[in-house]
């Protein structure tokens, strides 16, 4: 399952959305897919929770009691996340319950935190600068491609102790995915490519010979050392 950083430098009302309905895609997939509908909805819930809310909770400060309600949902997903992700990669601590009853749970939790989250969002987009709109839409795409990748219901998720514990649990779950080889469909940032040098190329046994490496810096004042002899069997 493959994006092609399809979200990056997306609005953030058009981003989330997105990640709404990758979700339910997922989870509607074939039987592999709903590993990737964790991986979607745990990376957009936190990004929400950590980037999105606390800004909302300063612009909207009427909107407390929602957000509080949003939190509550977040925290009701990712128990439910959890126990997908366990069923699914096997883990014999997975508790007890149907994978198709799970999912179906989840779908109408999305689609009820999505309701929620459109209307605050619209509130909030409503009071921003196009700029201030667009800078809050790159930090929700930073945490999309560097937050935590798998659900985290429990701990604290507030405060110093909350933003310490989320690095943690990024750093945690990249590491997890690479050793174990775990899909993750979340848009990266391209690498930027980088060109390999003469001595590089040389090195590789392409491009210039070693006279032409040497000849490309006059400034080092020394000669050229002959190439060595072949060696003779005996």
């Amino acid at each position: 399952m493959t994006h092609n950083n399809a979200l990056h430098h997306a609005p953030l009302f058009e981003a989330a959305t997105a990640a709404h309905d990758r979700a339910r895609t997922a989870l509607a997939g074939s039987a592999s897919s709903p590993m990737d509908a964790v991986v979607w909805l745990s990376a957009h819930l936190t990004a929400m929770e950590h980037v999105v809310y606390p800004f909302m909770r300063t612009t909207l400060p009427t909107s407390g009691t929602e957000i509080d309600e949003q939190r509550r949902l977040t925290r009701r997903m990712q128990g439910a996340l959890r126990s997908l992700e366990q069923r699914s990669s096997g883990d014999g601590l997975a508790p007890p319950g149907s994978s198709d009853r799970l999912r179906s749970q989840l779908t109408v939790m999305i689609a009820e935190h999505e309701q929620g989250e459109e209307a605050l969002l619209t509130r909030l987009l409503d009071t921003l600068s196009d700029e201030a709109a667009l800078t809050l839409a790159e930090r929700y795409d930073h945490a999309i491609g560097h937050g935590p990748t798998r659900p985290h219901p429990h701990g604290p998720h507030r405060g110093k102790l909350g933003r310490l514990t989320y690095a943690l649990d990024a750093a945690r779950d990249h590491i997890l995915d690479v050793l174990d080889s775990r899909h993750v469909p979340l848009p990266r940032a391209a690498r930027p490519h980088r060109q390999v040098g003469r001595w590089g190329r040389y090195l590789l046994g392409v491009g210039e010979s070693v006279h032409e490496v040497a000849s490309a810096r006059p400034e080092s004042g020394q000669p050229i050392p002959p190439d060595p002899p072949p060696a003779t069997r005996r």
